[in-house]
C-alpha cells in the first residue's frame, strides 16, 4: 500500500498539469500583420525566366567566384560573429526554457565552529567549540497561472529565430558585396583590355604618321599628335590599377584572406548577365531575410507585452527544502536529524509607484515600433526589387545602344583612317574617330558592368539564397 506521501505526489502532478493547461496567457498573441501588395511588380518582365537558387551566384557560371564564395562561408569573420550571436540567442533561450521546470538545488557542509565567549549574556554550559553537519535539497517552482514564464519563452524563441535569420541576412549581404566587387574588378579587366587594344592601334597610327612624315606626305604635328594619343591611352590604362587593387583587397577581406598574398588573375567578360525572375510579391516576402527578421522581432515585442501584463497579477511559487542537520557526526543521518519546509510563496504587486503601468506602456511602445519597422521593411522590399529591375533594364538597353554606337564609330574610324592614308583627310579626323570608337567600347564595357551589378542587386533584393 502506498504511503500518504506517494499518494500526494501521484495526485499532485496531474492536477498541476491540468491547472496550468487550463490557464490562459495574458497579453496579445502574435499575428503577422497584413501587408499591401500589388498583383505583380510594375517592372516585371516575362524575359526573366530563371529562378533565384540557394547558391544564386552559380547562375553566373564563374568558377573563381564560386571558389571565393566558399572561402567567404568558411573564413569571413563578420559571418562568424553573426553565428556567435545566434549561438548566444539560443543559449539564452535555453535559460528561459529552464524556468518552465522546477529549480532543484542541493548543498552540504561540514564545519568546525567556535562561539565567542565574550558574546554570551551570562555564564552557561554551552561549548565554545562545536561541529555542524548539514545536507539539504531545495526546490522552487513558479506556478505559471498567467503565462508569464511561457511568454518569456515565447519571446526567447522569437529572438532566437531572429538571430538565426540574421545569419542568413549577414551572409546574403556579404555574398552580394563579394559578387559586386568581383564583377567590378572583372569589368576593370575588360576595360583595360579595350585600352590595351587601343594602344596597339595608336602604335600603328604613330608608325603610320612617322612613315608619312618621312615620305613628306604629312606634317611633324601629326607625329606629335599620335605620340600624345598613345601617351593618353597609357595614362588611362595606368589609372585603372589603383581601383583594381582596392577591389582585389576588398575581396580578400570578404573571403577571409590576407590581402598581401591574395591575387586574382585578369579575365575579360564579354557576355551579358544571366536572366532572373522576380516572381510575385507574395513569393518575395517568403524569401527576404530582413522581412522574417522584422517579423520575429515583432513577435518578441508582442510576447514582452504579455510579460509586462503578467506583472499586475500575483506571482505564485511552490518552494520546499529538506535535509539533515546535526552537531555530531554519529547523529548526522539519523531520522531524528531530518528537517524540511514546504509551502506556497505568493508575491502580490500592491504598490510599486506605477512601475507596472510604466513597464506595460514601455512594452506596448516597443511593439508599436517593431510593427512600424516590419511594415517599413515590407515596403522597402518591394522598392528594392523595383529599383533593381529598373536599373537592370536600363543597363541592358544601354548595352544595346552602346553596341550600336560602337558599330557606327568603328566604321567611321576605318573610313577616316583610309582617307588619311590616301592623303585625303587630316590626322585630326583620325584622332577624333578613334576617340569616339574608344569611348563607345569603354561605354559598352561599363554598361555591361552596371548590368551585372544590377543583376546582383536584383538577386539580393529577391532574398538570394535565403530559405525559411
Amino acid at each position: 500500500m502506498p504511503s500518504p506521501h506517494h499518494v500526494l505526489k501521484i495526485t499532485f502532478i496531474p492536477a498541476l498539469a491540468l491547472l496550468l493547461g487550463s490557464c490562459a496567457m495574458v497579453g496579445p498573441d502574435h499575428s503577422v500583420p497584413e501587408t499591401e501588395s500589388a498583383k505583380k511588380f510594375k517592372s516585371f518582365n516575362a524575359d526573366y525566366a530563371s529562378r533565384v537558387s540557394r547558391n544564386w551566384w552559380q547562375t553566373f557560371g564563374d568558377s573563381r567566384l564560386n571558389s571565393l564564395m566558399s572561402d567567404l562561408e568558411h573564413g569571413n569573420f563578420d559571418l562568424r560573429a553573426a553565428e556567435s550571436r545566434r549561438n548566444q540567442a539560443f543559449a539564452a533561450l535555453g535559460i528561459d526554457r529552464s524556468l518552465l521546470l522546477p529549480q532543484v538545488r542541493t548543498e552540504g557542509s561540514a564545519t568546525r565552529n567556535r562561539e565567542s565567549e565574550s558574546n554570551r549574556a551570562g555564564p552557561g554550559v554551552m561549548e565554545s567549540y562545536y561541529d555542524d553537519y548539514r545536507v539539504s535539497m531545495s526546490l522552487g517552482y513558479e506556478i505559471d497561472l498567467w503565462g508569464r514564464v511561457r511568454r518569456i519563452v515565447e519571446a526567447g524563441k522569437a529572438n532566437a529565430g531572429a538571430a538565426e535569420i540574421s545569419v542568413d541576412q549577414v551572409k546574403l549581404s556579404l555574398q552580394s558585396q563579394l559578387a559586386t566587387n568581383y564583377f567590378a574588378l572583372r569589368f576593370i579587366d575588360s576595360e583595360a583590355h579595350v585600352l590595351e587594344q587601343a594602344m596597339k592601334t595608336r602604335i600603328e597610327s604613330l608608325d603610320l604618321a612617322r612613315n608619312l612624315f618621312e615620305a613628306g606626305r604629312s606634317s611633324e604635328a601629326d607625329v606629335a599628335r599620335a605620340e600624345a594619343e598613345l601617351a593618353n591611352a597609357k595614362a588611362q590604362l595606368v589609372s585603372l590599377q589603383g581601383p583594381r587593387a582596392a577591389l582585389e583587397n576588398a575581396i580578400a577581406v570578404l573571403a577571409g584572406k590576407n590581402a598581401s598574398s591574395f591575387t586574382i588573375a585578369p579575365k575579360v567578360i564579354t557576355d551579358n548577365p544571366p536572366s532572373v525572375s522576380a516572381g510575385s510579391p507574395v513569393e518575395l516576402l517568403g524569401r527576404r531575410p530582413d522581412v522574417f527578421f522584422a517579423e520575429r522581432s515583432l513577435a518578441a515585442s508582442s510576447a514582452e507585452i504579455g510579460i509586462a501584463t503578467a506583472g499586475f497579477y500575483p506571482k505564485i511559487s511552490l518552494i520546499g527544502s529538506g535535509g539533515f542537520a546535526a552537531v555530531n557526526a554519529s547523529d548526522f543521518l539519523k531520522y531524528s536529524s531530518r528537517q524540511f519546509s514546504i509551502g506556497p510563496e505568493i508575491e502580490l504587486p500592491l504598490f510599486q509607484g506605477a512601475r507596472r503601468k510604466s513597464d506595460l506602456a514601455l512594452a506596448k511602445a516597443k511593439h508599436e515600433e517593431a510593427l512600424a519597422n516590419y511594415q517599413q521593411t515590407v515596403l522597402m522590399a518591394f522598392a528594392d526589387v523595383e529599383n533593381a529591375l529598373a536599373t537592370r533594364r536600363a543597363a541592358l538597353n544601354e548595352i544595346h545602344a552602346q553596341e550600336e554606337s560602337l558599330k557606327a564609330s568603328k566604321k567611321t574610324y576605318e573610313l577616316s583612317n583610309s582617307r588619311y592614308k590616301e592623303g585625303v583627310s587630316s590626322y585630326l579626323e583620325v584622332i577624333d574617330s578613334h576617340r569616339e570608337m574608344l569611348n563607345a567600347e569603354r561605354g559598352a564595357v561599363q554598361a555591361r558592368g552596371r548590368s551585372f551589378a544590377a543583376t546582383i542587386q536584383l538577386m539580393q533584393s529577391l532574398g538570394g539564397g535565403f530559405s525559411k
